[in-house]
């Protein structure tokens, strides 16, 4: 097997993915959240889903360009794929916040890791 190819678990499914938009009213009714200058986090318990699910929310009135846009929800879902084993099986939508375009790849992912970490703790 390649170093190239994906183990099964490493992939990030349409399953995982929020694409209605009663899964992001579920989610934005009474959730957990998390924040920080960069992201706010929102979290739900998801009951009938046994796995972590995703949704982003990239506004362009936050980040201007689609380039940037696309290169946050790039990172986004590739730390979702690499920590979905860690995280509690609930349905998580990103929110932005202005400036973040500005920052560069590893203070992003740093974000995500210390917001995924406490929505981890306050959801078990």
């Amino acid at each position: 097997m390649s170093d190239n190819k994906k183990s099964v678990d490493q992939k990030f499914t349409r399953e995982q993915r929020l694409l209605l938009p009663s899964d992001y009213k579920f989610v934005f009714n009474q959730p957990t959240r998390s924040s920080d200058k960069l992201l706010t986090i929102l979290a739900k318990h998801n009951q009938t889903k046994d796995q972590a699910r995703l949704g982003l929310a990239v506004a362009k009135k936050s980040v201007k360009t689609a380039v940037h846009r696309n290169r946050i929800k790039r990172l986004t879902r590739e730390f979702f794929r690499l920590n979905q084993d860690k995280l509690a099986c609930a349905d998580y939508v990103i929110l932005v916040r202005n400036g973040i375009d500005k920052m560069d790849n590893e203070v992003i992912t740093q974000s995500l890791a210390k917001q995924f970490n406490y929505l981890r703790k306050k959801l078990a």
